[in-house]
């Protein structure tokens, strides 16, 4: 039976030129002579020049200078590497340029400074480290599924843990997964207690997770954009009429609460939850109580809030001290809403009123809902357990797991949105404010200040990729932050922000760990464009031999400008292996890979569960406190002695000021003190009432039966823990052990 063969007219496998055969080596002969005298093969010179000497002894006299020669050659050449040099080399790194600091314009070689371990470069197996400064000029990590970016991710992150600085993680697509990996590296070093976990994912029931408070600490600035992020994300219709109409109310309803709630949170003690946001917000009737007239005090104004401890909507009037000014933009909000006016009676009465508010907070419900009661566990709390200006400035560990199979993507991008503006924030007071002072103080010793640099990682950062981030990244280094965005594809991202806003994203980084990449649309033009370009010399063609019929090489070399990044080296690339593009530099490399494996049993840290008493909730201890009842003179409190008065009385005077300590003790002890002529010290205590001590029992108890001796020191050594006397202690614990054979024999009886 015959078979019919497969027509196939593309072209085979053996037809390809791989292994870069069109490539030419068109370098003089001197520097391809260096090359090997200064890589791996020059060991094989020493050895034929040794084996020469053995063979024919009489030129041991013409080899031996030779080789003289090249040792002290090899001794002495400068080490490169091809990033930098470890900073335990201790000599100079030829790769670490500095200014002279005599001559202008002139560079020389700079200290050794390779903290970070990246791998291995593929052809020489030279080593690959960068330093804390590079790293924090961020870095790239695209890579398709199935590659390994976690396990890469995971041996970057150990290089800042191995250097006492912490990590900050936050995954698109996370999983339990990835928290045991974590808890696993940070074990490496002891530092589990400082990992922090906030956990969106619910599916399974399971609610294990850290307390984030997001508007626990930022400025009325920062809480309004923080609520803008989460209520009213980017409107990709772009329509508008009424819909943007009531989106812009909606926005200025929230940046006029904002700093009412940011004052009511500092000086009230009312945190701001979503639940304290909905009850100031859902009903308008809040918002008139809240304003008030404007002629009536503070307490005839209500401020509406959710109680933690009640589980229950409050009320409480507006201290004296609240800033009526504030009022006023929620004032001009209430006026414009449908025509209200107070003379037409209660809102009850005026249906446009309550429809047009309506409209502008319905679409606030999702929200609601989603950090209310899907994530309550994590949102609904006094004072958070984690604080992301504590994880900066304190080096922890936190680990963000966003749900990406359990809730819709715009829904799983907002959360993300809502993570990378608050960082945002938590940033920003390490900037400054302060223009006038020491510039150590102020600059130099910053909250963020570190040898090292604390690395962020936004793993399938098109998940939740949001504007700012440029941003974010463009001021991160000069905060001693260095971020790392890894991705599948640019696609998602060009989708969620626009080609536009993402070239400057991915154009930022200066550290590029490419691995195997499938997309051959938007993400190869970007890879090949990132890459650039670069003039080779290549085998311009081949001629045939017409009596062999075979082919060979044409004798000149031509020069062409190709891509410095092969797409098929991509392709081809396995887990461990990447190029790494760094300053103008190609590197194929072999990652560096820690051995993250998580194993064993895992718990999450308990942290202590803090809440803060709201004022209208006082306690009567606070109460008096906040009156002054404490202080001597007051309330139940006797008169102090002229001299403790004369004292506290200069106290107050030096306590705000920033005089040196010398003049602040001759303000407090410069003048004379009544009553007490030198003797200050002295004086305070002649005036304290004798104090009667109780009575103390001074019979000495023996032990009775000598066989107890051993319980009886026993039980000595450990009731003198509490610092007890000695003597006490001893006759105590004889009494006791010498009533022992009563008890036992009224036990018999019974």
């Amino acid at each position: 039976m015959a078979f019919l063969s497969r027509r196939m007219d593309g072209p085979q496998d053996h037809h390809e030129q791989r292994a870069g055969i069109a490539y030419l080596d068109t370098r003089t002969l001197g520097a391809q002579i260096h090359e090997v005298a200064t890589g791996p093969g020059s060991a094989f010179g020493m050895i034929a020049l040794a084996g020469l000497a053995l063979a024919v002894p009489a030129l041991a006299p013409f080899t031996l200078p030779i080789a003289g020669a090249f040792t002290a050659y090899v001794l002495t050449r400068p080490l490169i590497l091809p990033l930098r040099l470890p900073a335990n080399a201790r000599q100079k790194d030829q790769n670490n340029p500095v200014a002279h600091p005599r001559r202008q314009g002139v560079d020389v070689p700079g200290p050794a400074t390779g903290d970070w371990f990246l791998g291995w470069e593929e052809t020489t197996g030279q080593q690959l480290w960068l330093s804390n400064d590079d790293m924090a000029m961020h870095t790239i990590l695209p890579g398709s599924t199935g590659w390994g970016k976690s396990q890469t991710i995971y041996s970057l992150l150990c290089n800042a843990l191995a250097q006492g600085s912490g990590c900050m993680i936050v995954d698109g697509k996370g999983s339990n997964n990835l928290v045991f990996s974590v808890k696993m590296m940070a074990r490496r070093w002891g530092r589990e207690a400082d990992v922090r976990v906030i956990n969106m994912l619910v599916s399974s029931g399971d609610r294990k997770s850290h307390t984030w408070g997001a508007f626990s600490g930022v400025n009325p600035e920062g809480l309004s954009e923080l609520l803008l992020t989460i209520f009213l994300p980017e409107d990709k219709s772009g329509g508008g009429g009424s819909s943007a109409y009531f989106r812009d109310r909606a926005e200025s309803l929230i940046r006029s609460m904002s700093s009412i709630w940011v004052w009511m949170r500092d000086h009230a003690g009312i945190p701001i939850t979503s639940e304290s946001i909905r009850a100031s917000l859902s009903s308008i009737q809040s918002l008139i109580d809240l304003v008030g007239t404007d002629a009536g005090p503070s307490v005839e104004r209500v401020f509406s809030y959710y109680d933690l401890d009640s589980q229950s909507l409050r009320t409480m009037p507006l201290p004296e001290a609240f800033p009526l000014p504030l009022l006023d933009p929620v004032r001009s909000y209430v006026n414009e809403t449908g025509g209200f006016s107070s003379s037409k009676g209660g809102v009850d009465s005026q249906d446009k009123v309550r429809e047009q508010h309506s409209y502008v907070v319905g679409g606030f419900a999702k929200a609601f809902t989603q950090m209310g009661s899907t994530l309550g566990h994590i949102f609904r709390c006094g004072l958070p357990g984690v604080d992301f200006q504590d994880i900066f400035y304190n080096r922890r560990i936190l680990v963000v797991v966003l749900p990406s199979l359990e809730n819709h993507p715009e829904t799983n991008a907002s959360l993300g949105r809502m993570t990378i503006t608050a960082q945002r924030y938590a940033l920003a007071p390490a900037l400054g404010t302060s223009l006038e002072g020491d510039y150590v103080d102020l600059v130099v010793n910053r909250p963020s200040s570190a040898a090292t640099v604390y690395p962020i990682v936004y793993d399938e950062l098109g998940m939740f990729v949001t504007r700012g981030l440029d941003v974010m990244m463009a001021q991160a280094r000069e905060l001693n932050v260095g971020i790392t965005i890894s991705f599948q594809e640019v696609g998602t991202m060009y989708a969620a922000l626009g080609r536009d806003r993402v070239v400057p994203l991915l154009g930022n980084p200066k550290l590029k760990i490419f691995g195997q990449i499938e997309d051959s649309a938007p993400t190869k033009e970007w890879l090949e464009s990132t890459g650039g370009t670069m003039q080779v010399s290549v085998l311009p063609g081949y001629e045939s031999s017409p009596t062999l019929g075979v082919y060979s090489g044409m004798d000149r070399a031509d020069i062409r400008e190709i891509k410095r990044i092969s797409w098929s080296d991509v392709q081809s690339l396995r887990s461990g292996q990447a190029i790494i593009l760094f300053r103008g530099k190609r590197i194929y490399t072999r990652l560096f890979y820690a051995g993250i494996k998580p194993s064993g049993y895992n718990r999450l840290h308990p942290l202590l569960t803090l809440r803060t008493v709201p004022a209208g909730l006082e306690r009567p201890e606070a109460q008096a406190i906040r009156a002054g009842q404490d202080i001597p003179g007051r309330g139940f409190q006797s008169a102090p002695d002229p001299i403790l008065d004369a004292i506290h009385a200069r106290m107050a005077q030096i306590v705000d000021t920033d005089d040196p300590v010398r003049n602040d003790i001759r303000s407090l002890f410069g003048a004379d003190i009544p009553g007490a002529g030198t003797q200050y010290f002295a004086a305070l205590f002649r005036g304290v009432r004798s104090v009667s001590l109780p009575k103390v029992d001074t019979r000495v108890t023996l032990l009775a039966r000598k066989e107890n001796a051993a319980l009886y020191e026993s039980m000595v050594a450990l009731e003198l823990l509490n610092y007890d006397a000695e003597s006490q202690t001893r006759s105590r614990v004889a009494r006791l052990i010498n009533a022992l054979p009563h008890l036992h024999a009224r036990k018999r009886k019974g």
